[in-house]
């Protein structure tokens, strides 16, 4: 009996997690489609094939699909394993030069970007007709200000800021830097590769925040 029991649960918990996955991706795809205003449960559900009851059962509403797929295009997966703890964001905290630091969170934001930059977009774009979309939106702005604060610190504790340059003025540079708007309008509108953005933008972050010497 414990046997049954031992397999059984695991089973239960990847068919749930398959699930979860599949509602996800189907509403990736109709959000940067169609727009998050203009897809409905009912259209989330047929494209994951399955009962739309089973989608308000997992998420609840729609507005709790957005957030959690930005949470995990952001960090690539749905492990439960914050961003700043991710393997591929060791180097923005352990890299021996404040150079090298702002270099690799320039490949982490890419990374972000290439993900979740999309999303960011239609989250842009619903918030502006409905409020409990805003409050989402402004939460990811609070966030990714949160983010930089905790890289320019990291950067400090290494190396200069250019001279004149204070730790809020400094925030404020690698929030504009780092904006889903940048990346949308270099790589999306102007056709940049996601190469070119990355060394642009570490090449950006290094001139404007570093001191020459």
């Amino acid at each position: 009996m414990d046997g049954v029991v031992k397999t059984t649960f695991p089973r239960r918990r990847e068919k749930a997690r398959a699930t979860r996955v599949g509602v996800l991706g189907a509403a990736k795809r109709l959000f940067t489609a169609a727009g998050y205003g203009a897809t409905t449960i009912q259209a989330i559900a047929d494209e994951a094939d399955v009962a739309v009851q089973t989608v308000y059962a997992v998420f609840g509403n729609k507005r709790s699909i957005l957030a959690e797929l930005i949470d995990v295009s952001i960090a690539g997966d749905d492990a439960e394993i914050v961003v700043n703890a991710r393997e591929w964001m060791r180097p923005v905290w352990e890299a021996p030069t404040a150079a090298d630091r702002l270099r690799a969170y320039a490949a982490a934001v890419s990374r972000i970007m290439d993900g979740a930059g999309d999303l960011f977009a239609v989250l842009a774009s619903a918030a502006t007709a409905d409020p409990d979309i805003g409050e989402l939106a402004d939460t990811a702005e609070g966030r990714r200000r949160a983010g930089a604060a905790s890289v320019l610190d990291s950067v400090r504790s290494v190396g200069k800021l250019r001279p004149g340059l204070t730790r809020e003025r400094a925030i404020d540079v690698l929030w504009l830097l780092n904006s889903p708007v940048v990346f949308a309008h270099l790589v999306r509108q102007a056709g940049w590769t996601l190469d070119r953005y990355q060394s642009w933008l570490g090449d950006a972050m290094v001139n404007e925040l570093l001191d020459d010497d």
